[in-house]
């Protein structure tokens, strides 16, 4: 089962079906879902993975219907509503199909592995001529369409998930594929001229050089190679990444694009007060607005598409990822084996610092539909799941040994010799 599932998100992410137009004709993603679905219904072993999170994703879930049945614009046919409720899916497979530790490190190297295979072929796109100019500047889109900004923000989303896969690195070749990858990422990002792309790998890369035991060598490299960096940029893209400072450097389109996401609020909250609990519906901002674009940002997005119960499902969310968080901590500091457990224990950082990146991407970006969400929730519930099994193991194991050390010592037999002696 869990090649399955490794070939569909190769298919959700890659998307080949939009690379190649003669695939969509076959309808490939559906017919391997369908073939997915029954192998799990008649042959695949089951289990239920346990975790408050699916709660709180079950909330949304229900926020989300609610907010399409009673929306006036929405339908359940949408794009988004139907994809969203695709990725739905998947998190129930995951959650019911791994069942130990070894199918959940296939998952996550394989998922690392995906990723960079999408960036490397959308790399070789952007040179062979294939970008979009925008902003004033010829950026980087995704090998399957992507827009420059969800590029970035896809990479983002996955370079935490590089450090689950560091406590497996054993070689050197395998140290070096890694690095090649964080450097394959920084350069997607770099290339696609998203400024708020570029906030993020300077904030993870400032926030993994404090963390890090290794933070004056880190901090030494940084230093030495974001000069390489900035002056290997063309000048177009230097002047993109200025306007963060100094707005002027860039074209007035650069300036209209940042006062429009606060505009975009506004019109948000408008329509909340409009409509307070459930919203629009999702996928609707465009339509209502009138202006026919998105709100760019996730918190416009939740209050105006799916109203104040989606506002509270979010953040149920949110709070149900820092308490995963939490109880791996606790459970991780407790185990004697640390190294042994220290693989699962990154997997629900990695996806706690992946909320961190939500929610600063959600400041100019609208990724509540995002399939990042639900599945790097299903990653920690099944990465806590096994940590609390060995934590479990591990306890029962130290109670035997401790009942077997208090056991009381039955007194000896006294010897043939002796009890001939007696008689």
């Amino acid at each position: 089962m869990i090649w399955f599932l490794v070939g569909y998100m190769w298919l959700f992410i890659h998307r080949p079906f939009q690379i190649w137009p003669w695939l969509a004709d076959l309808h490939i993603e559906r017919v391997y879902m369908l073939a997915t679905i029954s192998y799990w219904a008649f042959a695949a072993p089951k289990t239920w993975t346990s975790n408050r999170v699916t709660s709180a994703i079950g909330f949304l879930a229900f926020v989300v219907v609610l907010a399409t049945l009673f929306s006036p614009y929405a339908a359940f046919d949408n794009l988004v509503v139907g994809n969203w409720f695709k990725i739905l899916l998947f998190y129930f497979l995951l959650l019911s199909s791994i069942h130990n530790e070894r199918d959940l490190r296939i998952l996550i190297i394989a998922f690392v592995a995906i990723i960079g295979i999408y960036e490397m072929h959308s790399i070789r796109e952007y040179l062979c001529g294939r970008g979009e100019f925008r902003m004033g500047t010829w950026r980087m889109n995704g090998a399957d369409g992507a827009d420059p900004n969800s590029l970035a923000a896809s990479v983002n989303y996955g370079i935490p998930m590089m450090l689950p896969v560091l406590t497996l690195m054993h070689k050197r070749w395998q140290y070096l594929a890694l690095a090649g990858a964080v450097v394959l990422a920084c350069l997607c990002v770099f290339l696609s001229g998203s400024r708020t792309g570029f906030l993020g790998i300077a904030l993870l890369a400032g926030g993994v050089g404090l963390a890090s035991k290794y933070r004056w060598r880190l901090t030494l490299l940084l230093f030495l190679a974001a000069p390489l960096i900035w002056f290997s940029l063309s000048e177009r893209l230097q002047n993109r990444y200025l306007t963060i400072v100094d707005p002027s450097m860039g074209p007035a389109n650069a300036r209209d694009s940042a006062d429009s996401r606060r505009a975009f609020f506004f019109m948000a909250v408008d329509i909340w007060k409009e409509h307070p609990l459930l919203g629009i519906g999702p996928d609707c901002f465009r339509v209502v607005s009138g202006t026919g674009m998105q709100s760019h940002t996730l918190y416009g997005q939740t209050i105006s598409e799916v109203g104040t119960l989606g506002v509270i499902a979010l953040a149920a969310m949110i709070v149900c990822y820092l308490l995963n968080y939490r109880e791996a901590r606790r459970l991780y500091c407790t185990l004697p084996y640390a190294d042994d457990s220290r693989f699962c224990y990154r997997v629900v950082l990695a996806t706690t610092v992946a909320l961190f990146q939500f929610l600063f991407f959600g400041l100019g970006g609208h990724n509540l539909f995002r399939y990042n969400w639900l599945w790097y929730a299903a990653f920690a519930a099944l990465a806590l799941r096994f940590l609390k099994r060995r934590h479990y193991d591990i306890m029962e194991e130290t109670q035997q040994e401790f009942h077997i050390m208090t056991a009381p010592v039955a007194a000896p037999l006294p010897s043939l010799e002796s009890s001939d002696q007696i008689s």
